[in-house]
């Protein structure tokens, strides 16, 4: 039986090639640069997007093309993150002197009453704005939860 195999395999010329959804990708990015239409009538990636997909399943020839956008998706939440945390870390150093400078004013509103107007003012955008960051931290992590995005791809 297996000697069979062997001949009608043979004759046939082996296995069909087997195209996965980068090959597909591809394929209709060549065709947008040529300035054919898709016959698919998928639209093309945006290049910024084309890119880290093509590297990443370059990458990782193994794994599934979900999981590669899923990585993908993930460094994009990352990067979000870390700017967004960097301007969280500032704003709190920023929350603390407004509070410090809000704390000694209030304590000793006869001999530095000048200060009580702009200190409250600093210390009440310096709160919202702390506020504001946390709101959007929060924002990219319940995205990308929602995008099934590992929560380790974000750290």
């Amino acid at each position: 039986m297996p000697q069979r195999s062997k001949e009608r395999r043979a004759k046939t010329g082996g296995s069909a090639k087997s195209f996965t959804d980068s090959d597909l990708r591809d394929a209709a990015l060549k065709r947008a640069r040529e300035g054919n239409a898709s016959s698919s009538g998928a639209a093309p990636l945006p290049s910024s997007v084309e890119r880290p997909v093509a590297q990443a399943a370059s990458d990782s020839s193994d794994s599934s093309a979900p999981e590669v956008s899923k990585k993908v998706r993930g460094a994009e939440y990352k990067a979000r993150l870390d700017a967004t945390n960097a301007y969280l870390k500032q704003a709190e150093e920023d929350f603390k002197v407004a509070e410090k400078q809000w704390i000694m004013v209030n304590d000793h509103p006869w001999t530095l009453a000048g200060l009580f107007d702009s200190a409250r003012s600093r210390f009440e955008a310096a709160k919202k704005q702390l506020e504001l960051l946390r709101r959007k931290r929060d924002d990219v992590e319940d995205a990308a939860r929602r995008e099934s995005i590992p929560p380790g791809y974000l750290r």
